[in-house]
């Protein structure tokens, strides 16, 4: 016997665990932690800049040229698009998990090459930018100036040269994002002046052109020469004009009679910023916003630790009265919600270890599995390096689970020591070779059982199945390790340590003990009567069944749990073509009302842009970080509750619509948690017509009792004015077209001109009208467009100015133009119920014309919907062909797989009870379950299989393996369940998954364990009576009596 050798060598046994132990102890001091594994697909982004052109512009020939080319590269899931009414176009490309990220970038890369030459000339030579990154933010930082010494260009140009760039290198940083604008030469043209002066908008750019200019003049001295050359000197000469008053003296032109036009004779030169969109405060005090995005592939703890001792060593080198603070770290929710997890662990075992002490009621008895249990877990953390897996909130589950099942095996060996030292009177090395001789086959049913469950789970692809795989690798490894030393460590401890122990006759253990022994014949008497009824059996087989399924088709549905990250942010929308001043006049008020959320910590506001609306003046958002969880444990003051508080209050600002959201449980996944749809216009780009239809669908979807609300921020009613040009009239007077082009995108757009360098850094040389040519409509007409004959002609008399509505920002997905809509599922509904009543609706009322896509985590969840009847069913599937093995029969293993009707029946009414859907960490409760269940239906079968073979009845084997089995099976279960009622308990940051994983599986447990004893052996009698055990002739006198 395979265990008897380590019997007589107890100190081989205790090495291995040592060993195993001491492995464990390295990994864990060098897996990495993060709070997933890697399950956020891997993006790809690219931007470009066409200054002054319109959303549709930039759409029409940047984006399609574009998107064009990239559509179809390798391993692509899907892209999204954002074409701005500042010239800015962004696109983001999702790719499969699993894909190489650097891969991705250059593959991109080559195909924007092929479009490059279909670009406009502007966009060419501003550059199209290729770069890895995610949409998952690793936090806010703000660069102040506490006592006001410092403006904000003064801020923008500080942390543009010294931070942005800094940070940018730094482990981790796909993106540090400045919400502000690097400085520019701005000159500020008088259209009348150059008018006056006869002078046309390509002199300006050629004077500043051929004058700001930095040559290669060469050297004097060097090689060749002659050899008699001494010193070598090389040429300098002021090129770029780096200084206002250097741009202010540049000759635009030279008069025949001697005189000079400079730049200051037509315009106002000032050092300025290149873009006066965004602008940022926190809690009222002017700032400059830093919005960091972690790298794909990146672990943002990491990171987010790079970022901060970059921001300590930066510190000793910033000006007097700067400071850059950390306003949000996204980390930080990752770093408390692991500290929750291994404190659970920790709890867990601390449990464990007590039930087994008043079920054995002895140390030395309960010394056996307490050892156990770590040399498990630590010999799994030395697999989990081995496979480069990092230490994460999936893998801390399993192993939390794993405690329960590890404890199961030592217990049934110990427990069944114990009983032969007592009833047989045996030594205890004797009592462990008989007692392994007798469960050595149990624990190997039941070892090779879970491991059948959980590894082909751990073979699934997508995101999620890398959810499922390290969790399942993680409690494989630990079941593994836990049959291992069930079968060496424990019964050589055993040998070693147990001694017979002395009833107790008195006190709280004497008590249990009576009890436990009372509840014994109680049920030994119950199943042997029941046992006789086989009505009964069939009826309470159908019950079970039924039950299940009616849970099953009632069962809500989502994807994961909403977690309480310690922030929420809103997205603040004025009605289109409104202002800045009245955008910022709307943020004070809903930086009043939040202030007075006393769970509140610091409110950053942004005028300019959002997460959610882009860029634009009439767009506003904040970022609003909650006091820590520890300050927030009345549920009233969770996350999703404080927002529902602040989404009422802010309602009753009429100028603007303001939407307050959460970010998403899974970062990357999108930029909040609600349901993303994409709306699509798939046979035209009119967008008056994509957004009269998606009004009415809205309209449509709110009307839904799945639906508590959708809403979308597209619209295409920004107010713009189309230039009509009367091309003859042009043409009579001998101005072409580009001139007048070039005329409007200089004067009116901001044309880009070349480089200086103001500090480190290059910065742009911007050339644009002055605020009186710009401030209204009319003004156009009073600027002047040179002809080809050198007259300036107004333009005025060229063009006719007409007042149309267009999109602010055109959203296109997957090549179709799109509109993004949030939805939020009602409260007594769930994202899988709303998902199916959306689809339904759409599916009647869109036509032909228009199409939908779930996309980011709600394509997962769609992907992931049905998945969990295949897992039980692939669970149960593997469990039963590896029984069928084990006992070489067919129909035995059945009243095995039976059991697992109890505990899924616990499990669903554990989630009805508290109303939790059935999500990811729910379909792994259940998956657990399947082995859990089978685990203690395979030790009553076991020994009832064992007791038929020697002679006794089929009720009586069922009965007495009751007897000989509930004290194990009760210590185990309450072991088990014990340690999950921390997780089903848990509250503060991660408590949705550890009460969405502990829920399903605590009731599952409880019923699991209480309906197993009785039914499992009610289900053997029945398996046996109507297939026979074809192996072995038994008795059957007296079964049917």
């Amino acid at each position: 016997m395979f265990s008897k050798f380590f019997i007589e060598r107890p100190r081989f046994a205790v090495v291995i665990a040592i060993v195993m132990s001491l492995a464990g102890v390295i990994a864990l001091f060098t897996l990495p932690v993060a709070m997933y594994p890697e399950i956020t697909p891997p993006t790809v982004s690219v931007t470009a800049d066409y200054t002054g052109a319109s959303a549709e512009t930039v759409a029409n020939t940047v984006a399609i040229p574009i998107e064009k080319e990239i559509n179809g590269v390798d391993n692509m899931m899907y892209m999204n698009s954002s074409s701005y009414n500042s010239g800015h176009y962004q696109l983001d490309i999702s790719f499969e998990i699993g894909t190489d990220p650097d891969l991705a970038q250059v593959k991109v890369q080559n195909r924007v090459q092929k479009a490059i030459n279909s670009l406009p000339e502007e966009v060419q030579a501003r550059g199209v930018n290729v770069a890895r990154r995610s949409s998952e933010i690793l936090g806010f930082l703000q660069a102040v100036s506490p006592n006001g010494t410092h403006d904000r260009n003064f801020l923008n140009n500080y942390v543009t040269n010294n931070i942005k760039n800094n940070l940018g290198r730094q482990y981790g940083v796909g993106d540090a994002n400045v919400m502000g604008s690097d400085l520019s030469m701005r000159v500020w043209l008088d259209a009348d002046k150059m008018a006056a002066l006869n002078l046309p908008i390509s002199a300006i750019r050629a004077a500043i052109t051929s004058q700001n200019y930095q040559p290669s003049l060469g050297s004097v001295g060097g090689e060749p020469n002659d050899g008699t050359s001494q010193m070598v000197f090389s040429l300098e000469t002021k090129g770029r004009l780096n200084e206002a008053k250097d741009f202010e003296n540049i000759i635009v032109r030279t008069e025949a009679e001697g005189g000079l036009v400079r730049l200051k004779d037509i315009a106002t030169v000032e050092v300025g910023s290149e873009n006066y969109l965004m602008l940022s405060d926190v809690d009222g005090q002017p700032n400059v916003a830093i919005m960091l995005n972690k790298l794909s592939g990146a672990n943002a703890l990491k990171a987010m630790e790079a970022v901060k001792t970059e921001l300590a060593r930066l510190s000793k080198y910033y000006p007097e009265d700067f400071e850059v603070r950390i306003f949000f770290d996204a980390t930080e929710f990752i770093r408390v919600s692991i500290e929750e997890v291994v404190f659970t662990l920790i709890l867990t075992f601390l449990l464990v270890v007590v039930v087994c002490y008043i079920f054995l009621q002895d140390w030395r008895a309960t010394l056996i599995p307490s050892i156990a249990i770590p040399v498990s877990i630590l010999a799994t953390f030395a697999v989990m390096l081995a496979l480069g897996y990092n230490l994460n909130i999936l893998t801390l589950f399993g192993l939390i689970l794993a405690i329960g099942l590890v404890v199961d095996d030592a217990i049934v060996v110990v427990e069944r020591v114990l009983y032969l030292m007592q009833t047989e009177n045996l030594s205890p090395k004797e009592a462990s070779v008989k007692a392994m001789e007798q469960v050595s086959s149990a624990v190997v049913a039941t070892t090779l059982v879970l491991l059948a469950i959980f590894v082909p789970i751990a073979f699934m692809g997508g995101v999620t199945g890398r959810i499922y795989q390290q969790f399942a690798i993680a409690i494989s490894f630990a079941v593994l390790f836990s049959g291992v030393n069930a079968l060496t460590l424990s019964p050589a401890l055993s040998a070693t340590l147990l001694k017979p122990i002395k009833p107790r006759t008195f006190g709280f253990l004497y008590r249990f003990e009576q009890m436990i022994n009372a509840s014994k014949n109680k049920y030994v008497k119950t199943v042997a009567w029941l046992g006789r009824k086989m009505a009964v059996i069939v009826l309470i087989l159908l019950m079970l069944a039924g039950l299940n399924l009616l849970s099953v088709m009632n069962i809500k549905s989502s994807f994961l749990p909403d977690e309480d990250q310690g922030v929420i942010m809103a997205n603040i929308q004025l009605p289109e073509g409104a202002s800045g001043k009245r955008t910022l006049e709307v943020i004070d008020k809903t930086r009043g009302i939040m202030k007075s959320e006393n769970k509140i910590e610091s409110v950053m506001n942004l005028r300019g842009f959002s997460i959610l609306a882009g860029q634009g003046e009439n767009v506003g958002f904040n970022v609003i970080s909650l006091k820590p969880w520890a300050d927030r444990k009345d549920i009233i003051d969770y996350s999703s509750n404080i927002k529902n508080r602040l989404q009422a209050a802010v309602s009753g600002i009429p100028e603007a619509n303001i939407m307050l959201f959460e970010m998403p449980a899974i970062p990357g996944l999108g930029h909040n948690n609600s349901m993303d749809l994409r709306f699509q216009a798939i046979e035209s780009t009119d967008m008056t017509e994509l957004e009269k239809n998606l009004n009415q669908f809205l309209i449509k979807l709110n009307q839904l009792p799945e639906v508590a609300m959708a809403y979308s921020t597209f619209t295409s009613k920004t107010p713009h004015a189309y230039l009509d040009i009367n091309r003859e009239k042009a043409e009579l007077m001998d101005v072409s077209v580009g001139n007048i082009y070039s005329t409007l995108q200089t004067y009116l757009g901001s044309m880009y001109v070349n480089d200086v360098n103001i500090g480190t850094q290059a910065n742009k040389v911007m050339v644009m009208a002055d605020w009186k040519y710009r401030k209204n409509l009319e003004s156009i007409k009073n600027l002047y467009v040179q002809s080809n004959t050198g007259n300036m002609v107004p333009l005025g008399s060229l063009i006719e100015i007409k007042r149309v509505t267009l999109p602010r920002a055109v959203d296109r997905y997957n090549q179709y133009p799109a509109a993004t809509i949030n939805i939020t599922a009602a409260e007594n509904s769930s994202s899988g119920a709303a998902m199916e009543a959306v689809e339904k609706l759409a599916d009647e009322v869109l036509s032909s014309k228009y199409a939908y896509e779930w996309s980011g985590m709600s394509l997962q969840e769609k992907r992931n919907q049905g998945q969990i009847g295949f897992l039980v069913a692939l669970a149960i599937l593997f469990a039963y062909l590896f029984l069928v093995a084990q006992y070489e029969s067919w129909s035995i293993p059945i009243s095995v797989i039976l059991s697992v009707l109890t505990a899924m029946l616990g499990a669903f009414v554990g989630m009805f009870v508290t109303g939790l859907p059935l999500s990811i960490y729910a379909q792994l409760g259940l998956v657990l379950l399947v082995g859990l269940a089978a685990k203690n239906a395979i030790l009553i079968v076991e020994f009832a299989k064992e007791l038929h073979e020697k002679g006794m009845s089929i009720v009586e084997a069922a009965a007495q393996a009751v007897k000989l089995r509930l004290r194990p099976i009760l210590m185990t279960s309450l072991a088990f369940g014990l340690g999950v009622l921390p997780l089903a308990k848990a509250a503060g940051a991660g408590s949705g998954a550890q009460n969405a994983i502990g829920i399903g599986v605590l009731g599952g447990m409880l019923t699991g364990t209480f309906l197993c004893i009785f039914f499992v052996p009610l289900f053997y009698v029945l398996i046996i009576k109507l297939f026979g055990d074809k192996t072995h002739k038994p008795q059957t006198d007296g079964e049917s009596k």
